[in-house]
Parts: C-alpha cells; structure tokens; sequence
C-alpha cells in the first residue's frame, strides 16, 4: 500500500501478489465393515479416490484517485494464471475419462467511482469483470451414465451499476441500476454414444443476463414526545433470462434463449414499519417474493414427482419487539410467518428428495438477556 498527493488531494496504490498451490483429496462411495463400535475402515477400495489439484498465480493492482475532494475514480486490474487437474478411480468409469486438467487464464479489469454532489446526494457507479471456477462436483460424473467435458471454461462475465444515494428531508434513500452478466454456465446436454446409445454431457450450456433495479427509502414516520414511528422500504425489480443456450430436455436438447433464470424473481419487496417508546421497540415488516421457475426450460405445470415447474408468489408478515427492563435486563421476541402461510420456496431433485421443500409455518422465539 503506498499513499501518495495528487493534485494535492489525497490518493493510494495497492498491489498484490498471490501464490497458491492446493490438493483436495476425495473419498466417496465407501463400504463399511457391520460392527457395533466406530470404525472409519472400508471393506473394499472406494467407489471415488479423486485429487483434485490447483495451482494458482495472481496479481492485482488498484489505484484510488481523488481528482478533487468531490470526485473519486478507483481503476483496478487482476491477472490469474493456473491449472486444476482431477486424477484417481470412478470405479463405474473407464480410467482413461477420469483425468480432467482445466487451464485458468484471466485478465479482469473493474473501475468504480463516486461523486459528492452535495453535502447529502452522492451518485456511485461502477463496471468490472468477474470469473467463477469450475467445482469439484461440475466435473464429477454422478453415474455411468453422465461424462463430463475436456474442454469446460471457467464462467466470467462482468456486473455493472449506477445509482444515487443520500438524504432528503430527513429520509436515507438509495436506488440503483444494475446489469450482470454470467457466461459458460454450467448445465447438462444429450450427446450420442457407442451403439446409437446416450449420455449426459456436463459441459458449458450458455449465458445469461440478469438486469433490474433497487431500491431503499427509510426515514420518520410520526414523532411525539417520546413516541416514534419510522417507515421502510426494499424494493427490487430483476429480469433474469438465458441467452445463447441450451440443455438437455428429454431424450433432446432444446434452445432456452429468452427463458428466465431459475430460482430468480421478478420482485422482492420488504416493507414495514418499526414503533418505538422510551426502552420499548417494535417492528411489522412485510415480504413479497413474486413467482419464479425451478429449472431452466420454465416448465409451466408441476411435474409428478414436484421436481420441476413453478415456485408460486408468497407473501410473508413479520414481527420482531424488543424491550430493554433496565440497564441489565433486556427481552426479545420475533413471530416469524405471522400469519401461519403455507409457502415453499425450493423444488430440489436430489436431496432431500424430489418434490417440494416447503418452508417453516408460524414460529416464534422469546429471548432474556442479562448483562454481568
């Protein structure tokens, strides 16, 4: 880190180097002896004996400048060079498919920036490059049935913003554009086989683009004496769509460019009210998630088993109260899903099994708490 003058404000340099050289050592599918006592020992070699290899170099730069005491622009630059490699035994897998080397080579710019327009509205913004790595569990085949590609990339893409924040007549407000996008997904696809036959290939299946808005108000209410009521408000507004992509669907492969991205919502909004007097405070908040799909192709009908199709809108009522005794003694309780809504937020296929996982009904905690 070096500070330095500029235009007799002033700035700073960061740089950064990174080394890292890692051996994650996997054992699945192992069988165990029928004793009565703990016995971590296998009866046979294990079904997955795998090390998965990374070694890494990185570096990165960031330069903070203040061209003026209103205006800071802060420019920044990483670079990554490494290979991840999978070696051992898939006992349902030919031993020459096992070994898989993926190559990291990145070059991710970012700049952000913020402006001080007055004492009380600063605008912000931002624009940089990111990358995902490829997991252990993308490139694992879950049976002889799935093979996984040679070729898979690491996902990149970039986010960007641009927003305005500050104070007006009393009320904290932030709201803000943003746009992100995430390329080579990671998904499954039909491929021919040997003998007419097929497998499931894991491999890069597309891109997507998700782009909305947000945005935060809160601030007083109504105030007397001691008595004091201060509203809130989150709202987001989201559009999630894939592009350029496809998966398996069936015994084919079907184009989902235009779809929207699973498990992304059109609108989250969080608003509420909070009440206060003397040491007594409380607060109702209300939820709104709007409808979302649990896999890529939209599936608009549930399926038989409840692994597919749409997460229907729920809406939730919150309350939370707390109440400070004396300078010692203090109380709480929160009554989540107030109302007592039947909602579910999740359509898993494996665990903890296929069909819906269905969220917590009305719960409640009361808390005593004592300072010493």
């Amino acid at each position: 880190m070096h500070k330095y003058t500029l235009f007799q404000v002033g700035s700073s340099l960061a740089v950064g180097f990174q080394l890292m050289h890692n051996d994650l050592h996997r054992r699945q599918l192992g069988q165990g002896t029928t004793g009565s006592d703990f016995d971590l020992s296998v009866t046979k070699p294990f079904g997955r004996d795998l090390h998965y290899k990374t070694k890494n170099a990185a570096f990165f730069i960031e330069n903070q400048v203040r061209f003026t005491p209103k205006l800071l622009i802060s420019p920044g630059l990483r670079i990554e060079s490494g290979t991840t490699s999978m070696s051992g035994t898939i006992s349902y897998y030919k031993p020459e498919n096992v070994p898989n080397k993926i190559r990291h080579r990145f070059v991710l710019l970012g700049v952000t920036g913020q402006y001080q327009v007055t004492n009380d509205v600063q605008l912000y913004g931002g624009w940089s490059q990111a990358y995902r790595p490829v997991l252990f569990k993308d490139i694992i085949p879950a049976s002889i049935y799935e093979k996984v590609d040679n070729n898979l990339k690491d996902a990149s893409g970039y986010n960007s913003e641009i927003g305005v924040k500050g104070v007006w007549r009393g009320f904290h407000f932030n709201v803000g554009l943003f746009d992100l996008v995430y390329r080579n997904r990671m998904g499954s696809l039909v491929v021919s086989v040997e003998d007419g036959a097929t497998q499931i290939l894991r491999t890069n299946v597309g891109d997507s683009r998700h782009m909305g808005i947000e945005a935060l108000i809160e601030g007083p209410l109504f105030h007397c004496g001691k008595f004091q009521t201060n509203l809130f408000s989150s709202v987001s507004h989201m559009d999630a769509r894939y592009r350029n992509a496809r998966i398996s669907a069936g015994p084919d492969n079907k184009r989902i460019d235009g779809n929207k991205v699973e498990s992304a919502p059109d609108w989250t909004i969080r608003n509420g009210v909070t009440a206060a007097y003397r040491t007594f405070r409380m607060t109702l908040q209300f939820s709104y998630v709007s409808k979302t799909f649990s896999d890529a192709l939209n599936t608009p009908v549930a399926q038989s088993t409840g692994a597919r199709g749409p997460v229907p809108a729920y809406h939730l009522w919150d309350l939370n109260a707390s109440w400070l005794i004396t300078n010692a003694i203090s109380a709480r309780i929160s009554v989540n899903n107030l109302a007592d809504k039947n909602y579910f937020t999740k359509r898993p296929t494996s665990y903890p099994g296929p069909g819906i996982w269905p969220s917590d009904g009305r719960t409640a905690v009361i808390s005593l708490g004592v300072n010493i």
